[in-house]
């Protein structure tokens, strides 16, 4: 017995090594991976939204309570608007009417408009309502009216391919302190252009609101990028040399996101993360649908 426990003991030995070195590498593989975390350029919490819906019956009701005898969800238009951005108000229908406004004839639940489910309540969902537009954050649309939608995750090559079929301008940082870090930038004849800042974080593209900010052509300045960053908001100013014409035929030019130096995108990178968000816009992918943004307040 003593002969064989000798020659058992080295292969044992090695076995318990052998495992103890996997092990080890495994745990530091997960501590790499929750630092690298921990310590990312924009550090947010994951959005509370986990199952959506989509509507099903089109002009179905919003409502209050879970209860259909409830106030419902209600959109005011700016009455005699002439110029193209006029003012929108949501309101439950037992609020008073605005003045200047008039209740608008849109359909606010039309067929395929998906929401994010936050809890359900009997024959009811309960989702997110809150927009751009709407500062309502929730309300209750009935079970029936609605049917579920997958989602599937958002990643690098995809941006890339939003961008040619959305049109919006976007460089995905894939390498280095700013991984995953995404700078898209919009240009619109009548709004001007933005610089919007995100990530991409567990498939799901985050973009703080405080992040997106306004950038427009100065020909005659000396340096490519100057950013201005006061106490109310931050602005980008460019020029020529980090410009590319927009595609709408006009004698007009947006920001090149690819010529900006690794410098460059440091600089706008970290002057925006100064500002602590508040509201946050998640873009989820869905297959059937494309992708789309739900705003959440970060609390």
């Amino acid at each position: 017995m003593l002969v064989v426990l000798g020659m058992l003991l080295p292969t044992m030995t090695a076995n318990c090594s052998d495992k103890k070195t996997a092990e080890k590498a495994e745990n530091a593989e997960a501590t790499a991976e929750t630092t690298a975390k921990k310590e990312s350029v924009i550090n947010l919490s994951a959005p509370p939204f986990q199952k959506f819906v989509v509507v099903t019956k089109s002009d179905q009701g919003l409502y209050k309570k879970a209860d259909t005898n409830s106030p419902t969800l209600m959109r005011w238009d700016e009455a005699d608007c002439e110029s193209d951005f006029c003012e929108i108000v949501y309101q439950w229908s037992d609020q008073p009417e605005k003045p200047g406004f008039e209740l608008s004839t849109d359909i606010i639940t039309w067929e395929g408009r998906v929401f994010p489910v936050l809890g359900e309540e009997g024959d009811f969902y309960k989702v997110s309502v809150l927009s751009k537009w709407c500062d309502i954050k929730s309300a209750y649309i009935q079970k029936a009216s609605v049917g579920d939608i997958e989602t599937a995750p958002i990643n690098a090559d995809m941006m890339e391919m939003m961008e040619e079929e959305v049109g919006l301008k976007c460089r995905v940082i894939k390498e280095g302190k700013y991984k995953n870090i995404v700078l898209i930038d919009e240009y619109n004849e009548l709004e001007g252009e933005t610089l919007q800042v995100g990530v991409i974080n567990d498939g799901i593209l985050a973009i703080p609101v405080v992040y997106c900010i306004d950038s427009n052509l100065i020909d005659d300045q000396a340096e490519s990028i100057v950013i201005n960053d006061s106490e109310d908001d931050i602005s980008l100013s460019f020029n020529k040399s980090v410009a590319m014409a927009t595609e709408d035929g006009s004698d007009t030019y947006q920001l090149d996101l690819k010529k900006l130096s690794d410098e460059q995108v440091a600089k706008i990178v970290d002057t925006v993360t100064k500002r602590k968000p508040e509201y946050v816009n998640f873009t989820y992918q869905f297959p059937a649908q494309g992708p789309q943004g739900f705003m959440y307040l970060v609390k």
